[in-house]
């Protein structure tokens, strides 16, 4: 039958669909297609983000290089060696006061009963080579070096302990038997020398002059009190150090004292260290130490500075009132000075928080701890652990929040002059320091400054 306006009717048998049916079935198509892509896409990135099995998760490079004193481990001159197999780490640092075999390992290690006998086996036997009482909870001098691994879980693999270079003590599990032992070595030191230009961080410049990390650790501790080679160095300052390089059955093995040092920078001026007498002087026989340190941490980069800022959480500008300095976790926290804590505990956006009222009136302050190891009414001395880097409280990531307090006034720690209230070399050994002074002066190729060589020749003619 043909309908009133003369166009035939598709029967069933011969349905097409219509204009606008098609447009939807294709859409349909075009939609399902997009969804199994997006699936796929998103399936195989997510994969890519799996770990594969068995595989290790790499140490990131810039932790390896700030490493927890720094955490820097300690390399042999021209030692470059790749991390640690196997994600185990190595924690490299100098005790500080108060530091005992326990403490060392307990902070490091994750498993306290490890932590307990090894620390026990190593106390036994450097007590039968001092033949004197010795346990792991003696006391050991500042500034010795140690070491300790552990597994990627916090598991202790071995340490190394440097009472001084005759005596190096380790300890080691391999499997599952600890065992301790001293090193049996011959020693012999030679006196070397080296100049550098500063390019990049200290550390950096260190090794382009191919020394190792060891050399430029030890002297940041020279100069700790005068210069802060994270924000004063610059590029182009120039370095000459003289110091002993230390030789173990007569191959290289590490250093022993910087014997005398000279930096000349642009924002330092003229900066000289000589040891003498155990104690470090500049060129006018005047001590190095100084009442505060130049910054709490051994290894340190600065990442926010004192003054108004622009807060990377709350999102508002506000006042910065101290220095922020990025470190790895676990990176020793030192005191700037002798005082009093006033607190130790958690507080507020700053976690866990620490304050010292130092004899000079300053009062010091300093936050995102991950650890504390001082209380409330504790005496603590300059350069004293008294907590680990953290990010406890408000923050985007490792690091210390340091804050100096003068008259309930906070000063930019960055801008405080540093004040010498100690000795200089006193008059009867002046003529032996001037001495000392001109001939390392001389092994190093350089000269002593104009003051200090007329009074070393006013000194040999009287």
């Amino acid at each position: 039958m043909t309908p009133r306006n003369g166009k035939m009717k598709l029967t069933d048998s011969s349905f097409r669909p219509r204009k606008p049916a098609r447009r939807l079935l294709w859409g349909l198509i075009a939609v399902g297609c997009c969804v199994m892509g997006g699936y796929l896409y998103f399936s195989q990135s997510f994969a890519a983000q799996l770990p594969i099995a068995g595989s290790i998760p790499r140490v990131p490079a810039d932790s390896l290089d700030q490493g927890r004193t720094c955490g820097v481990s300690a390399q042999a001159p021209g030692d470059k060696s790749s991390p640690l197999a196997n994600g185990s780490q190595e924690i490299a640092d100098v005790t500080g006061q108060g530091d005992t075999l326990f403490s060392l390992l307990n902070d490091n290690v994750s498993d306290e009963n490890s932590v307990r006998k090894v620390a026990d086996s190593l106390a036994a036997v450097i007590q039968a080579s001092k033949g004197q009482a010795f346990d792991c909870d003696t006391d050991l001098n500042p500034g010795s070096r140690y070491s300790v691994t552990v597994d990627r879980d916090g598991k202790f693999l071995k340490a190394t302990l440097e009472l001084d270079p005759a005596n190096v003590f380790h300890a080691s599990v391999q499997d599952d038997v600890l065992r301790s032992w001293k090193e049996d070595v011959v020693l012999d030191f030679k006196t070397e020398a080296v100049c550098f230009k500063v390019v990049g961080t200290l550390t950096e410049s260190v090794l382009r002059a191919g020394e190792g990390t060891e050399l430029a650790l030890k002297l940041s501790n020279v100069f700790r009190y005068d210069i802060d080679f994270q924000s004063e160095s610059c590029r182009g300052d120039t370095c000459t150090v003289l110091f002993e390089r230390r030789y173990a059955d007569d191959r290289p093995s590490g250093y022993g004292q910087i014997l005398c040092a000279a930096y000349e920078g642009k924002k330092t001026g003229k900066k000289s260290a000589v040891l003498f007498n155990t104690e470090y002087y500049d060129e006018k026989g005047v001590e190095l130490k100084k009442n505060f340190l130049r910054s709490p941490l051994s290894v340190i980069r600065v990442t926010s500075r004192f003054g108004q800022r622009f807060h990377p959480v709350l999102r508002v500008w506000r006042k910065h009132n101290g220095v922020d300095y990025g470190a790895a976790t676990g990176t020793p926290v030192w005191s700037v000075a002798g005082g009093v804590v006033t607190f130790s505990g958690w507080q507020n956006g700053y976690g866990n928080y620490v304050c010292i009222k130092h004899d000079s009136g300053y009062e010091s302050r300093y936050g995102h701890l991950h650890r504390t190891f001082v209380k409330k009414g504790q005496r603590v001395k300059q350069r004293q652990r008294i907590g680990l880097v953290g990010m406890t409280g408000i923050a985007t990531g490792p690091h210390l929040d340091f804050q100096l307090v003068a008259g309930k006034k906070h000063v930019n720690p960055l801008g405080v002059k540093m004040v010498n209230t100690l000795r200089s070399v006193p008059d009867p050994l002046k003529e032996r320091f001037y001495s000392v002074a001109q001939e390392r002066f001389t092994a190093m190729g350089a000269s002593l400054p104009t003051r200090t060589a007329r009074a070393a020749t006013a000194t040999e003619a009287n």
